[in-house]
């Protein structure tokens, strides 16, 4: 059985620690499931929006970007005080959810940013204190988290499909407000199980090696994030273009991603038994460009969620990999944002470059062309950096 955070968490806590953190914590990571479901929640109803807001590919984009540039500059609101930062991402974000339900038009793009920043706000802090609280453990606690982000998208699709059926497709956000509110209500009440989180202000490592390292891991964590949110926001409305494709296949391949997804970040903590992070990083990068060429390449619908699985299975490791050799390196310093801030730009910039390039290329085959290109940027960023790589267990 893999061990949930708290658990693997436990074993560096003192007993008292262990059961007055254990139940706050699960209750973190079923509200980073929920910003799952928030974050990719536009593209999963995006086919119908098509058809009611009559959006091309372009608008859809900018739509996109705006959200993704919201959670960029959420990640930066986060200050010393992560629960604090995080109560206050859990309010901006029920209300960004609220609104998203209601209003449509002009303003759209700005409810969408304002949504957005509730998300980057609320997944930074979450994020900043599992891996100040967990150090022991970091990687696998940071993993099985992101995991938990996955069981949220990965229901997403299936929740869409479901519901567009009997109601308004943004009402969907008004149930995501009420879960976020039930999810809000323990967190609160749990301040003290994080007293110690966000603390440490060291400014973290310092030197010429170690800030090639951490630039080499902010740009591969802005192309991955760009990736994930290109090949899923873009996969249901992929995939319900094919001339061979029923409706069926679209929910069916984009839940599959992200169950691929999930499971792949749960097995994380036991694949590092085996290989080093090093090395599940450099294979994993080579693996996810080969199988989103294949999502690409493939024309049955059997191949293409086949595709789809491998994809998710090879993406699954990278940012929370990233992210623990950042945090390592930082010194769980709040300046570590940054980093969060980067990759939520990448899930800006690239669904609006994917929709700008299948707009002017009339293909959205070419447009995906664009994570394509991504992911072989981050292998050989990881071979250029790889005699610099310092594994984070080592620095513990």
């Amino acid at each position: 059985m893999i061990p949930m955070p708290w658990m693997v968490g436990a074993q560096s806590l003192m007993p008292g620690e262990r059961g007055s953190r254990a139940q706050p914590a699960a209750w973190l990571h079923v509200g980073f499931a929920l910003t799952g479901v928030g974050t990719t929640l536009f593209g999963c109803i995006l086919p119908t929006l098509n058809v009611n807001w009559h959006l091309d590919d372009r608008r859809a984009g900018v739509l996109f970007a705006a959200q993704f540039t919201g959670s960029t500059l959420g990640a930066l609101l986060v200050r010393n005080d992560f629960f604090r930062s995080l109560m206050n991402g859990y309010f901006l974000l029920i209300v960004g959810a609220i609104l998203v339900a209601f209003f449509t038009g002009f303003v759209e793009v700005l409810l969408f940013f304002a949504f957005g920043l509730g998300l980057g706000l609320t997944m930074t802090a979450t994020s900043m204190l599992i891996g100040s609280t967990f150090m022991e453990n970091r990687g696998a606690a940071l993993s099985v988290l992101n995991a938990f982000w996955g069981l949220g998208a990965a229901l997403s699709p299936a929740i869409a499909s479901l519901w567009v059926r009997r109601w308004p497709p943004t009402y969907l956000f008004l149930v995501l407000a009420a879960a976020l509110m039930v999810t809000f209500l323990p967190i609160g009440k749990n301040r003290a199980a994080f007293v110690g989180g966000g603390r440490n202000t060291a400014q973290g490592a310092s030197g010429h090696r170690q800030l090639k390292l951490v630039s080499i891991f902010a740009v591969i964590a802005f192309l991955y994030v760009g990736t994930e949110v290109s090949v899923s926001g873009w996969m249901m409305t992929y995939v319900g273009r094919l001339p061979i494709s029923g409706k069926a296949w679209a929910p069916i391949a984009a839940s599959c991603f992200w169950v691929a997804l999930l499971c792949g970040r749960t097995l994380v903590p036991a694949v590092v038994r085996w290989l080093s992070e090093a090395q599940l990083l450099t294979s994993s990068l080579t693996m996810a460009f080969i199988s989103i060429l294949l999502l690409l390449v493939s024309r049955a619908p059997l191949a293409i969620v086949l595709s789809a699985i491998l994809a998710g299975l090879m993406l699954a490791p990278i940012f929370p990999l990233c992210l623990a050799n950042v945090l390592t390196l930082m010194y769980d310093s709040p300046g570590s944002k940054w980093i969060f801030a980067i990759s939520g730009l990448g899930g800006a910039v690239l669904p609006w470059m994917t929709g700008e390039l299948s707009a002017h290329s009339g293909s959205l085959r070419v447009g995906l062309l664009v994570p394509v290109f991504a992911l072989g940027t981050m292998t050989i960023l990881d071979r250029l950096g790889r005699d610099w790589r310092v594994s984070y267990q080592k620095r513990l």
